[in-house]
């Protein structure tokens, strides 16, 4: 699962740097909301890496979070400038289809039998 966590990491981390970089309308709204968001993907992803496996409702939230911010440019009306769209649709499409796979993994994870070795 560690490298799906890396990549909502990155992703999480575009959209803090998103709030400036990526703000064609100067819109206060949209940088309170790619930060908030950038954060909360970023904090879950973290937290992936720290506690591996279950609680895929994390990941849920992860994918919640990426569809939001894939469609702040038809919220926050900047569909009009081209790179400022696609590129926020693409990694809002990637948070959340990584939410969601991780959330699967994690709930086939935490699903399967714990195999226990005893000693003899």
């Amino acid at each position: 699962m560690t490298w799906r966590n890396v990549v909502l990491a990155i992703v999480g981390l575009w959209f803090i740097i998103s709030a400036w970089a990526l703000n064609p309308m100067h819109s206060g709204a949209y940088v309170t909301s790619a930060i908030i968001f950038g954060v909360l993907i970023l904090a879950a992803s973290i937290w992936g890496l720290a506690v591996p496996g279950g609680m895929s409702w994390r990941y849920y939230l992860t994918a919640l979070f990426g569809l939001y911010m894939g469609l702040t440019p038809f919220f926050f009306s900047f569909t009009r400038f081209g790179a400022a769209l696609w590129i926020t649709m693409l990694a809002g499409l990637i948070a959340l289809v990584g939410g969601i796979w991780q959330a699967m993994v994690a709930a086939k994870v935490s699903g399967a039998p714990e195999h226990r070795h005893h000693a003899a």
